[in-house]
């Protein structure tokens, strides 16, 4: 069965009945895996579910994106260097000294960070 993964407001023709000037389609994965743009009343004919249930969907799936992205970056070198750097910092050094101290390691884990928050569609501030 089709499944909701999320809205997007760029695609605004439905691939269903082909309306155009939508306000945003749902992104719905067919169940041969390919990936169509419906608009909200293809969505529920199409998959006979209700706006609620599609709502539910796309939330869960955001979630489920969420939770492996932070699995996969907690689970990173990079993420595990940079807190063994702020472990290591010396407690009397403070201020610029301390950031300059941690600033290479913060920096690797951040280009991390933006690529997997790329790769699962999520913001850089989620995996935080």
């Amino acid at each position: 069965m089709a499944r909701a993964l999320g809205t997007d407001d760029s695609i605004t023709n439905c691939d269903c009945c082909g309306k155009s000037g939508l306000k945003f389609t749902v992104i719905m994965e067919l169940d041969d895996g390919e990936i169509a743009h419906y608009g909200q009343v293809c969505a529920g004919r199409n998959t006979g579910k209700t706006r609620p249930q599609i709502t539910s969907e796309i939330k869960a799936h955001a979630e489920a994106q969420k939770a492996a992205a932070r699995a996969e970056f907690f689970a990173h070198p990079a993420y595990a260097a940079e807190r063994a750097q702020f472990a290591a910092r010396p407690r009397n050094l403070t201020g610029k000294a301390a950031m300059e101290f941690v600033e290479a390691a913060c920096a690797a884990a951040d280009a991390v960070r933006d690529v997997i928050a790329a790769k699962y569609g999520v913001t850089r501030y989620t995996l935080l």
